[in-house]
């Protein structure tokens, strides 16, 4: 779940052969252009995450980090902090998404089975302007588990039949109010399609950062 911009270094060799100036400084030039190409990916990977997913948060727009190239590996990546990774990998790869951090904590907090839940919608929970339950929601909610009397938070499968496992806050009458449903995992379709925006900057790009990257580094050495 990368993208890797590696340079052919059997084309460095013909140029090699031309000048030994251009030779000297061509792994170099190179190593930069590779860096320059890898930026402008990660800075296409933000761009594109506003148009696929509806009011991406700064910390998916922001998932990206750059492995830089030097001028022994002449490669540089392009890859997902590990934190974000969970959020972005089913819509990059397809299939089903696994369970998040804090489904996982819920579910593990649950009083007996949560049958086969792995993921919780979000019912009367209040939601930030991304759409997404905020993280201060869940930490008071966290708090309230385990407890009794109102507003304390119940997570499992309600006695009585009938209604799902979830999170359940109390109310004054003793009433079960949802906060999240508990829903089996679901198979999503790939929608970030990072290899083939990756492709098309560098090569938009690549050739022009090569050029001005060996310039810059022919005069230097003058």
């Amino acid at each position: 779940m990368a993208i890797n911009i590696t340079i052919d270094q059997k084309g460095i060799g013909l140029l090699q052969r031309r000048s030994a100036v251009v030779a000297k400084q061509l792994p170099f030039a190179t190593s930069q252009a590779l860096n320059s190409a890898a930026f402008s990916v990660r800075d296409a990977f933000k761009g594109a995450s506003r148009e696929v997913f509806d009011r991406p948060t700064t910390f998916i727009q922001n998932a990206w980090r750059v492995q830089k190239s030097t001028k022994i590996t002449l490669t540089a990546v392009v890859y997902p902090e590990d934190r974000r990774r969970p959020y972005l990998k089913t819509n990059i790869l397809g299939g089903r998404r696994g369970t998040k951090p804090f489904e996982a904590k819920y579910f593990g907090a649950a009083s007996g089975s949560v049958s086969n839940a792995s993921r919780l919608i979000p019912a009367a929970t209040t939601r930030n302007a991304q759409g997404n339950v905020s993280l201060a929601a869940l930490r008071r909610l966290s708090s309230k588990v385990a407890t009794t009397g109102k507003g304390s938070v119940f997570i499992g499968v309600p006695s009585g039949g009938g209604r799902p496992p979830g999170v359940y806050e109390r109310t004054a009458d003793r009433r079960l109010k949802p906060l999240f449903i508990g829903k089996p995992s679901a198979t999503y379709n790939r929608i970030f399609r990072i290899d083939e925006i990756g492709s098309k900057v560098v090569q938009r790009r690549f050739n022009d950062y090569l050029r001005t990257s060996l310039e810059r580094a022919i005069a230097s050495a003058r």
